[in-house]
C-alpha cells in the first residue's frame, strides 16, 4: 500500500538565463537546465537518497528527467513517464506542445530506467488547457495511479516529479483542497504521508536542501500561465 509521496518540480531552466539554448531534443519548448538548475538536481537527489524511494512518477519533459538524473543514478529506481505529472500551457497555446519521445528520451538519458512499457495514468492533454482542466487531469492521474499501486501492494514510498502548476494540482488533489496555496520553486520538495482519513502535507514546498533557497516560485494567476509571476 502507497503510504508516502514526495514532490518536485525540475531546476531552474536555461531558457530563464539564456534565450537561445542548445535544445537536446530539438523542440524549442523543452529548454534543459541551467548551470544552477544542475546544481540545484545535484543537492536534491543527495537529499532524496536515503527517503527510501521506490519508483519515480514524471513528466517526460527533458529538464524535469535532467533534474531526477542524479538520485536515478545513485539509487536507481525505475523510471515512469506520465502526463499527470506534465507541463501546462493553459490557453496559451491551440495544440499541446508534447515532449520527446521514449526512444529518444532512452537514448538521450540511457542512465535512466525508463519504463517503455508502461500505460501512463492519463492521456496527453489536448488543446488548450484552462487551469481548471489542469486540476482534473492531475487529480484523475493520480486516482488512476495510487490505485494501481495499491492493488500491487508492494510500493510504499514514490517521487512525483513535474512541473509548477502540476505540483500544485497534485499536492491539492491529494489534500483535497483545490485552492490550497502550495509553493513551488524550483527543486523544492512536498511531501505527504497517508493517514487513516487521507493525505497529510508535511512539507509545503521545503527548500531547506537547496545552498540557493527558494527560487522562481510560481502560482496560477489565470487560464494563461505568465512564468514571469514570483510569489
Amino acid at each position: 500500500m502507497l503510504k508516502e509521496i514526495w514532490i518536485t518540480r525540475h531546476g531552474f531552466r536555461q531558457d530563464w538565463v539564456d534565450p537561445s539554448p542548445i535544445y537536446p531534443t530539438n523542440l524549442t519548448h523543452d529548454s534543459p537546465l541551467s548551470a544552477e538548475g544542475l546544481e540545484q538536481a545535484q543537492e536534491l537527489g543527495q537529499f532524496l537518497q536515503d527517503k527510501s524511494i521506490q519508483r519515480i512518477y514524471t513528466s517526460p519533459f527533458y529538464r524535469v528527467l535532467q533534474t531526477i538524473l542524479p538520485l536515478a543514478k545513485a539509487t536507481h529506481p525505475p523510471i515512469y513517464l506520465d502526463y499527470a505529472m506534465a507541463e501546462w500551457y493553459g490557453e496559451a497555446s491551440p495544440d499541446y506542445l508534447p515532449p520527446a519521445s521514449i526512444p529518444d528520451l532512452q537514448r538521450l538519458f540511457p542512465d535512466l530506467d525508463i519504463q517503455a512499457d508502461y500505460i501512463t495514468s492519463i492521456a496527453m492533454p489536448q488543446g488548450p488547457e484552462t487551469v481548471a482542466k489542469c486540476h482534473e487531469r492531475t487529480k484523475k492521474g493520480l486516482d488512476t495511479l495510487i490505485k494501481r499501486l495499491d492493488d500491487e501492494g508492494d510500493v510504499s514510498t514514490i517521487l512525483l516529479s513535474g512541473h509548477a502548476a502540476t505540483v500544485i494540482t497534485a499536492v491539492r488533489a491529494l489534500v483535497q483542497d483545490p485552492g490550497l496555496f502550495v509553493k513551488s520553486g524550483t527543486c523544492s520538495l512536498a511531501r505527504l504521508v497517508r493517514r487513516s482519513d487521507g493525505w497529510e502535507l508535511v512539507l509545503n514546498g521545503d527548500c531547506s536542501h537547496l545552498s540557493k533557497g527558494e527560487q522562481r516560485s510560481w502560482m496560477f494567476s489565470g487560464d494563461v500561465p505568465d512564468y514571469k509571476i514570483k510569489t
